[in-house]
């Protein structure tokens, strides 16, 4: 069992009977979601999904796990997602995925939630390892680029993978922005100010929900909580 099925596997003893639970995107989140499902087969928990992407629904649905849709709830049990990275104070950087839209309007609706991630994505501060996906319509994708070049960015349109030619389109029909920033930005600063550029639909700066979130971090030989 490697570091993030053990996670998964973990955050899944989290749910309980009745919940309406946000079901994350992504490799850690996918071994939650099979595993909530199991419980649902194997130990007749009533439990309802609601998806953060288009591929978390498909694989829901394939799973056995009822979905309702986000606009037909008003708050969330119980949300569990992985994150790009993970600061000390329980910030993230999450949107590899480019599903940061949908997991954010879970994060803001849930009661709780559960930060799924190995040792490999806990950072002392957030931009070590990976940029800040900002999703933009496409028809303000050059001045959203401008918009972040002046609060100090760097952005590159996400181009798409395995045999795709052209940018990566998210489940809402828009474009990524992976915009990198310097050693040490004022992060809460920049999660305002992209906000405000008109154009940008979301971006995967999560920074608010360390008070109702419960890190679980996978290794090789178990689980720790962080609290």
């Amino acid at each position: 069992m490697d570091a993030k099925q053990r996670v998964g596997l973990k955050a899944a003893e989290y749910v309980k009977d009745g919940m309406i639970v946000g079901l994350g995107t992504g490799s850690t989140a996918t071994w939650f979601v099979r595993e909530v499902a199991r419980r649902i087969r194997e130990e007749k928990i009533t439990v309802t999904g609601v998806s953060s992407s288009l591929a978390c629904s498909l694989l829901a649905k394939a799973e056995g796990i009822p979905l309702v849709p986000p606009d037909q709830i008003d708050s969330v049990d119980l949300y569990v997602d992985g994150a790009d990275e993970v600061d000390p104070d329980k910030g993230m950087i999450k949107g590899r995925g480019a599903a940061m839209v949908g997991e954010k309007l879970l994060a803001e609706a849930c009661a709780s939630f559960i930060i799924i991630a190995d040792e490999s994505k806990i950072v002392p501060r957030l931009g070590a390892k990976f940029p800040v996906p900002v999703e933009v319509m496409p028809s303000a994708s050059r001045l959203v680029a401008r918009g972040i070049e002046a609060l100090g960015g760097k952005p590159t349109l996400r181009m798409a993978a395995g045999g795709k030619d052209g940018p990566v389109v998210s489940d809402n029909g828009n474009l990524i922005l992976d915009a990198t920033f310097g050693p040490d930005p004022d992060w809460r600063a920049l999660d305002a100010a992209l906000n405000a550029l008109p154009g940008v639909v979301g971006h995967g700066l999560f920074l608010r929900y360390g008070a109702k979130s419960t890190l679980l971090v996978g290794s090789a030989t178990g689980v720790r909580v962080v609290i």
